[in-house]
């Protein structure tokens, strides 16, 4: 069986937010424009927002099917040799769109995040703008990998967001700016 690009949504978590500054990390930071550090707080509450707004939107029959056929876009996308060759490639463009897609008012959330970390909310969108794209494809990847259906997206998504909470206690317990995912999404 061909592995897609990612294993298991704690690595994507961990890969974008623990301190091991992984290359991807540094890539995506160097094309945000920030330190790791302030990439990283950023995904911390960055990645989960997107997370909880996917899942959100696909417990809405037309949410759901709309995810889907984004989804139909990102699957194709088998041009990436490894998530590092995705992290320099990523199109912010694309990530804005599927931000808007998400969230329909990604101000709201940009600023909640950026109230939370003591960032500009411009810093932050060019994080989220990054992230969102490997998230699809992450999402895609998943499809595609274990032939879901509607259905199937839906509860994969509920599960990653359920992993990916559990990553975010820990790296709240583990770090000194520590958050609450509740506030941010409001």
């Amino acid at each position: 069986m061909d592995m897609g690009l990612f294993d298991q949504a704690t690595n994507l978590f961990d890969m974008f937010v623990s301190n091991d500054q992984s290359e991807e990390q540094k890539t995506l930071a160097n094309r945000a424009g920030l330190s790791s550090s302030d990439f990283s707080k950023v995904a911390a509450l960055g990645l989960p927002a997107i997370l909880q707004g996917i899942n959100r939107n696909t417990n809405d029959k037309a949410g759901n099917e709309d995810f889907n056929s984004a989804l139909k876009q990102h699957e194709d996308v088998d041009q990436y040799q490894s998530i590092k060759q995705l992290s320099s490639e990523v199109d912010p463009q694309d990530g804005d769109n599927i931000l808007g897609h998400i969230f329909g008012n990604k101000d709201g959330v940009t600023n909640r995040i950026s109230n939370t970390v003591g960032l500009s909310s411009s810093d932050v969108k060019k994080v989220l703008v990054l992230l969102a794209p490997i998230v699809m494809k992450y999402f895609a990847d998943r499809k595609k990998e274990k032939n879901l259906d509607n259905t199937g997206v839906q509860q994969e998504t509920g599960s990653i967001l359920g992993q990916l909470s559990n990553s975010v206690k820990n790296y709240s317990k583990n770090n000194s700016n520590s958050f609450d995912m509740g506030d941010v999404l409001g």
